[in-house]
């Protein structure tokens, strides 16, 4: 009897290029793996729109998919084909999303996705934003996706754990394979609080040429790509390309004039790309379909907070506002975009749902959470 399991994996481990274009299609429109066993040859070249679809249903077997499913299983790892309500649901609009991914960690929740991207040699100063920029994002309650490598990557997914939020590594090897070697630690933080990723078999070393192929799958999993720092030829830069062609939003943190480092981000700047200072600049970039699904704004992740608003206007306003420093009308206008009657309208919302208040001198402030 095929089980399913070892289907999949058997894809993962031997279906690529045109073939795994092919078996996404295919899956996508039998909707399930178990549907797609049950079609005749003559169906499967139909829905994959290739031939030799056929093929794929074959029965998996062999000394090779033994050894995968031992590993995946040391690792508690698994497989997750792009029709399972697991898969990311952005990166399957891509043009050639990966038919299967190999897993490790956590589910992989339905949360907004902002990929934060950078340097590898980064400075204190990329360091410090891109800290800064992961962890308003986590405390939001978004999921901060990252490609696991030095430097910036590797802040921005430690930020987002700190404040107990979600992150997933995008990975350009096996799961199986401890690269970067100097990140033991990150790498149990990550499968205790988040996850890997990745369309590489097990086994698979780090070879220079899957990391373009790992960016789109960054890419394709983010609503809005941020560039914290990127020398002209950075990797980071072919990530935002990636977010562009698969028609997402791309965000950029300036940086001094001088020097290399941030070369890459100011003229991702000048070609349009959406300047970012915090997590505020990516928040109020968000649709509204996104924003109503992102928890309380400021609240940690381990609180018990009030969800945002159903409201996507009040949704926007709610996360304009600070507990601390109260704004004042045209302020907030200016920073959500809203019409003065829309922007009236969500205030008087948010307060009869006690998020936000009045002050004196007409000025407004979000309510602190409750402990």
């Amino acid at each position: 009897m095929r089980m399913p399991s070892d289907i999949v994996l058997s894809w993962g481990l031997r279906v690529r290029g045109t073939r795994a274009r092919a078996l996404a299609r295919l899956l996508l429109a039998a909707g399930s793996v178990e549907k797609v066993l049950s079609l005749s040859p003559a169906e499967a070249v139909a829905l994959g729109g290739e031939p030799g679809c056929e093929e794929l249903l074959g029965s998996p077997g062999g000394a090779e998919l033994g050894a995968a499913r031992d590993r995946l299983e040391a690792l508690g790892a698994r497989t997750i084909a792009i029709c399972d309500a697991e898969y990311p649901a952005l990166l399957k609009e891509i043009a050639d999303p990966p038919p299967v991914l190999f897993v490790r960690g956590g589910h992989l929740s339905s949360a907004p996705v902002v990929g934060v991207v950078g340097s590898r040699r980064a400075s204190r100063t990329g360091l410090e934003a891109a800290r800064r920029l992961s962890a308003g994002l986590a405390r939001a309650g978004v999921v901060v996706v990252s490609g696991f490598a030095h430097g910036i990557d590797a802040a921005a997914h430690a930020a987002a754990l700190d404040e107990e939020g979600e992150t997933w590594g995008v990975l350009g090897c096996g799961l199986d394979v401890p690269y970067p070697a100097a990140h033991g630690r990150l790498r149990e933080r990550i499968v205790a609080g988040g996850a890997f990723l990745t369309e590489l078999p097990p086994g698979t070393p780090p070879e220079p040429w899957h990391f373009p192929a790992r960016n789109r799958i960054i890419a394709g999993c983010a609503r809005l790509v941020v560039v914290v720092e990127a020398a002209p030829r950075s990797g980071s830069l072919i990530t935002a390309r990636c977010a562009t062609e698969a028609g997402r939003d791309v965000g950029a943190v300036p940086g001094p004039v001088l020097g290399d480092l941030s070369a890459g981000t100011n003229a991702l700047l000048k070609d349009g790309a959406i300047l970012v200072r915090d997590a505020a600049d990516v928040l109020r970039e968000l649709p509204d379909e996104d924003l109503v699904r992102l928890r309380t704004a400021g609240a940690p992740a381990a609180r018990d907070a009030s969800p945002a608003p159903a409201d996507p206007d009040a949704a926007r306003v709610l996360l304009a506002l600070d507990p601390v420093e109260p704004r004042a009308a045209d302020e907030l206008a200016a920073a959500t975009g809203l019409s003065a009657a829309r922007l009236s309208a969500a205030l008087v919302l948010l307060e009869l749902e006690g998020l936000a208040e009045a002050l004196p001198g007409a000025l407004f402030a979000r309510k602190a959470p409750r402990a």
